[in-house]
Formats: structure tokens, sequence, C-alpha cells
């Protein structure tokens, strides 16, 4: 019968390492363990087949001797040791943790070692090879411990999904552990030799089974912090007890004494680099929730906090903070400047919060915070600090105040787009601060559509169709002799809902989307093709197209006026209107863009000029060929005598320039009269004409005035 159940042991053993070998080869996740698996069944194979040849010679491995005893259970010690490996891998694969190497190592082996230490110290064991080969044998029951206490512990923590094949496995282990403790109590007998043998099959059939069954897919999630560190301990403490052991006793214990200094040494090691872990763990940790540049906590840590808060069910303010025109210290100073400013401005809002407050920096220039326990009241107030403490860095910006009783149960992220909305009236009325309500609420949705609806127009994923949307409307420009000399160039938007809306209604949204080059890319290509039909009907006129602060410190614009002209277009015949406050924004820039622009033959106009706050000395240095004085000041020229003397001024100064003079805004005859007096070249408005479409100019062009003699821009 033993030598039919060792062959049979023998048969069963290579078939499974036959299906784990397959399974390595194929299983590319979770190799790892199989690859561990597949050396423990090499062992297992090896012994088995090792002892079927001293049973079929008649010669069981009891009788063969100590010597071919002592390499076999040290075969079967480390064959085991290498289950309790995969089983290790295997955990660390399902709780989606980085492989530990020789960590499993050190863990697994202190573990085998200090429990052979505490049997010597329970357990009288001889010398000499005798003693060796019965240590050999502890040695292969602890090592057995060692891999049944791993898949109890998978079985006990992993996924229900999987955790049925630890359990599998592990009853399996079970049995095995209690015959080889049988074995070793009661010495060879039939019977015992007979239930262990059959243990070492049922683990490999259960091994063979496993490694049929497909790979098991099972939710993400933080993997359990306490399994590495517990068996760390426990060789610690199994080593310890060892030593202490060996030392209380009178008769010396060296194995215990061996095998117990072993165990502590590796577990020491094990908990120094475990505490090395955990440090890289916290570092790592605080890496993901906070953000580099600021130091503030990011917006992964942000949205986590909130839920948290929101979940208490308690009073709770969110603010929203976003600086203004930061868009443009970026574009005209570069990222580390922008960087700088992000990084100061953090400190400032962190000292300006009330102590409880979580701040945290979302991306880009937006802020947001988090005031536990806060009213409307206190959210404000909050608020207001927030702004007096950007206003020291000089730089201005918009919050959003969003709050909840905790009764209304309102989610994070339904306070988060609350403080959103809020922050946008905040900034689209100038109110640096906004709380939330319906009328907020209704406009931040009309403002996320309407920038879904730019993207689909004018996006790089846009069909060139789509752009049509934005027609380009014409007001002409007039000299004090009643001719038509020019026309500028104004962008409305058909929109297919909301009908003809006007640029207030949607460049700040272009802008903000980054949309702003490929609005004036179009707007210049449709105007340049309207002016040459004009040019072509013998109406020889100027074209200004109006460009932003940000688009103005862009390398495309002098792409786009390169195009024009060797398009055909006459770059006599172009004129780039620049207002007086993107001038100032990057002054140097701005200089050398506008010196750019004019060395091409286009000419520069100041728009809105005198609102802003450029120097004349600035002004002087600029090619400009025109200024446009502002309707703020042309429609209050006939009330207010100051305003009349600030525009005879800045008249008499732009043509000390060589500059010529248009006044915007000219509604009526009289001003008009008293424009053409103050020595204005040139006025345009309502008076003259509104804006309309580049064929219903042409009609009124033609109507008015019969073909003359070409205008050039006069650089």
């Amino acid at each position: 019968m033993l030598t039919v159940l060792v062959v049979l042991r023998t048969l069963v053993v290579a078939g499974a390492l036959a299906l784990v070998w397959r399974r390595t080869r194929r299983d590319r996740v979770a190799q790892p363990a199989w690859r561990s698996y597949r050396a423990g069944f090499v062992l297992l194979t090896a012994c088995s087949l090792l002892e079927a040849v001293f049973v079929v010679a008649g010669t069981p491995v009891g009788a063969a001797g100590l010597v071919l005893a002592v390499p076999l259970r040290l075969a079967s010690s480390v064959a085991s040791f290498h289950l309790y490996r995969g089983v290790a891998s295997w955990f660390r694969l399902q709780e989606k943790t980085r492989p530990a190497g020789r960590v499993d190592w050190l863990v697994g082996g202190s573990c085998i070692l200090g429990a052979t230490g505490v049997v010597n110290v329970l357990v009288d064991v001889p010398p000499g090879l005798a003693g060796l080969a019965d240590q050999l044998r502890w040695l292969h029951v602890s090592s057995i411990v060692v891999l049944l206490s791993a898949l109890v512990v998978a079985a006990w923590s992993m996924p229900r999904q999987i955790a049925g094949r630890a359990r599998g496995i592990a009853v399996t282990v079970a049995y095995v552990l209690l015959t080889q403790v049988l074995y070793v109590v009661t010495g060879p007998r039939t019977d015992v030799v007979v239930a262990a043998w059959t243990g070492w099959v049922l683990l490999a059939v259960a091994f063979g089974a496993l490694s049929l069954l497909p790979p098991a897919t099972v939710p993400r999630r933080h993997p359990s912090a306490f399994t590495v560190p517990a068996t760390s301990l426990l060789g610690l403490v199994l080593g310890l007890v060892a030593v202490v052991g060996a030392g209380l006793h009178v008769a010396p214990r060296h194995w215990a004494l061996g095998f117990g200094t072993a165990a502590v040494a590796g577990s020491a090691v094990r908990l120094v680099r475990l505490v090395r872990d955990l440090a890289d763990h916290d570092r790592a940790r605080r890496q993901a929730t906070t953000d580099d540049l600021t130091g503030l906590a990011n917006r992964r840590e942000f949205m986590g906090r909130l839920a948290a808060e929101t979940a208490r069910r308690h009073p709770l303010g969110v603010l929203l903070l976003d600086l203004d025109r930061f868009k443009e210290v970026n574009d005209q100073h570069g990222h580390a400047v922008g960087d700088e400013l992000l990084a100061a401005t953090a400190v400032h809002l962190e000292r300006a919060l009330p102590a409880g407050a979580l701040l945290a920096r979302l991306g880009g220039d937006e802020f947001a915070a988090i005031l536990p326990g806060a009213d409307v009241d206190a959210a404000v107030a909050a608020a207001a600090d927030m702004l007096t403490a950007v206003a020291a860095v000089d730089v201005s910006a918009s919050v959003g105040v969003a709050t909840s009783t905790g009764a209304d149960a309102l989610s994070g992220t339904e306070l988060l787009r609350r403080a959103d909305a809020s922050m946008y009236a905040a900034k689209g009325g100038g109110l640096g601060v906004a709380v939330h309500d319906d009328d907020a609420d209704r406009a931040w949705r009309a403002r996320v559509e309407l920038s879904d609806e730019l993207l689909l127009a004018l996006g790089p994923d846009a069909p060139a169709s789509a752009a049509e949307q934005f027609e380009v409307h014409y007001q002409p420009q007039v000299d004090t002799a009643d001719e038509v000399v020019g026309v500028e160039a104004l962008v409305r938007w058909r929109h297919p809902r909301h009908g003809l809306l006007a640029p207030g209604a949607f460049l700040d949204v272009v802008e903000e989307r980054g949309l702003l080059p490929a609005l004036t890319v179009h707007v210049a290509r449709r105007a340049v093709r309207d002016l040459a039909g004009w040019h072509a009907a013998g109406h020889d006129l100027r074209l200004a197209v109006n460009t932003s602060s940000t688009y103005l410190a862009d390398p495309e614009l002098l792409r786009l006026l390169d195009e024009l002209v060797a398009g055909g277009t006459d770059a006599g015949h172009l004129v780039v209107e620049v207002t007086e406050t993107s001038l100032m924004n990057d002054p140097d820039r701005a200089l050398a863009t506008c010196h750019e622009i004019t060395a091409r033959g286009v000419a520069l106009s100041i728009d809105d000029f005198g609102t802003g706050y450029s120097s004349l000395a600035y002004l002087a240095n600029l090619p400009a060929t025109e200024v446009k004085v502002d309707r703020t000041f042309t429609s209050r020229a006939l009330q207010d005598e100051r305003i009349a003397a600030i525009v005879a001024g800045t008249v008499e100064l732009a043509h000390h320039l060589g500059l010529r003079v248009v006044a915007e805004g000219v509604e009526d005859p009289a001003t008009l009269d008293l424009l053409r007096r103050l020595g204005c070249d040139e006025s345009q408005g309502y008076l003259h004409s509104r804006p309309v479409p580049a064929g219903e100019f042409l009609c009124w062009l033609q109507a008015r005035s019969r073909p003359r003699t070409p205008a050039r821009a006069q650089l």
C-alpha cells in the first residue's frame, strides 16, 4: 500500500507542478506569486520522487539513515517557505501594494527561526546528527505554521471575491500541519506516514485546482497596513522568547539560542526597514495630497475633507478665490514669475483665514477654503480678509461664497459648484465678493453653457464652418470733410438660440478659454476679404482690427499680419488697435511688439486713449499713427467744460506727436461740431452709422459717397 501511495503522491505532485508551471508562463500579472509556487513544487516533486525511489526499493526513508533524512527535511522546509512567499506575493497583488522582494524572506524566515527556537526551549533535542535531524523536522513544522498563518491572514483580510481560494488552501495546509506534528510526536508509524503523504496529495490537488481558476478581479482598495508589521513583530517576539528561554535554563540551549538570535536579527532588520517604509509612505501620502508649488492642500485633499465635513451635517462655508488677469502675468512675465506670485499669495491667504480652516490650491490661480461652523456672515468676513491678503502682493481677486446649514444636506460637490458660480458673479460684476443666490446660479449655468458652445465653435476640434457663427460688422470713420476714410471691424456672434450677441456677452469667456487667437484670426481673415471687395468697388478704406493685451503678447499676432500681407492685402491699409491699458500691462514687451507691427507697414492706433495710466514719456516712444479719444470724454464734452479742455489738450498733444485723432462715440451733430472745432481729425459713432454687416455697409457707403482717391494709413 505504501508503494502505491508514494507513487500516487509523486504523480499528483508532479502533475500539480506541471499545472503551476503552465500558469506561471501565462499569468503575467500574478507571475511573482506563481514563480514562488513553482519553486516550492519543484522541491516537493524532487522530495517525493526521491522518497518514492527508496520506498519502491523497499527501504523507507525513516530507515535510510540520518544522512538522507537531513537533506529531505531541509528541502521540504524550503519548499514550504517558497509556498509562503507565493502566498505573500499573491496577497500583495490583491492589495495593490508594491512587491516586497527580500522583505518576505526576512519576515517569513524570522518567524520560522523564531518558532523553531521556541520549540527548542520546550522540547529536549538530542545532540549530534540526530539532533540536527530533529531540528530540521521542527523547522519543517515551523515553516508550515508560517505558511498556514499567511493563508489565514489572507483569507481574513482579502475581499470575499477571492477569500474562498485562500480558505481552501488553508484547510489543506492545516491538515498537512496536523500530520507533520503527529509524525514528529509519534515517529514514522505507518498510519501517520500515510496520513502525512495524503496531506501532501491534497495540497498538490488544491494548488493544481487553483492554477486552473481564472484570475480574480477585485475592486481597488487601500492596502491593509497591519499584516507585514504584525508578522515582523511575531518573528521578533518568538526570537526573544527563544533567547530568553535558553538563558533561563540551567543546561545550555544552543539550538534555541542560535535560532532565536537569528530570528531577532532578521526581525530587527525588517523593523528598521519598516520604519523607513513608513516614512516613505507618509512622504508619499503628503505628496499625493499637497500642492507642490504652494505647500497647500491640493484638490484631492480638499475634496476629501469637504466630503467629510458635509457628512457631519453641520454649518459649513466654502470660499472660492480666483486671481484677476493672472493669465496676463504668465503671458507677459513668464511662468516663473507667475509661480512666485502664487506662492506668495498662498502665504498671505493662509495667514488671513481663521483657525480650523483648510486652504487649498485647486489648480492654476484658483484657491479654495473650507470654514467649518461658518454661517454666511462669517464666510463673507473671511472672504473680505482673503481679498485684503491678496492685495498685499499687488493683485486683485474675486471670491465666491457658498454656505450650508447642515440641515440642507448639500453635498461637497454642490457647495463647490455654488461657490464657483458666486465667484463668476463677483468677477463679472466687479464685486470682489459675491454670495451664492439663485441669480448667480443661473448666471453661472449660462456662462458654463456659453463656454461649452464657444469651445464647439472655436476649439481645436471645431469644424471650419462653425466659426461662421461669428460675424464681422463695420462702423465707419469719417474725416472733417465728411469723407469715409476707414472702418473698424467689430465681432458679433450669431448665436443659434440667443440671436445676435454683442462682444460684451462673450468676449471675456473667449479669452478665459484661450480661444481669442482663433477668433481674431477668423475676424481678420473675414475683414480683409470684405476690404478687398470694397477696394474692388472703388472705395479705398483703412481697416482697423482690435487686439487684446494677451494677444498683443502672442507671437501669433505678427504671424497673422504676415499672412494677411502675403495674401495680397496692402499693409498700409491695415490698422491694429491696442488699448492704453493693454500697453501698460507689460510696457517693454508691448513696445517691442508695436515696433514689430509698424515695421511691417501696418499702422498702430491707441484705443480708449486717456482712460489708462500710461506716462507721456512712454507714449512718446510708441510708433503709433493715431489715438482714439474714448466715448467717456466725447459724450460729455458739451456738458462739461473741463472734459472739453481735456479733449482739446489731448488733441493738441497728439498733433504735436504727429498722431491722427479719432473721436469715438459721436452720437449727435452738436458733439461732432464741437469735436471738429477742438481739432479732431476723424469721428466715429452712431451719428454716422451703427456697426453693420459688410453687405449693408457697402450699400450705405455707395448711397453716401462716390468713389474717391485712396486713403493711406499715414504711417
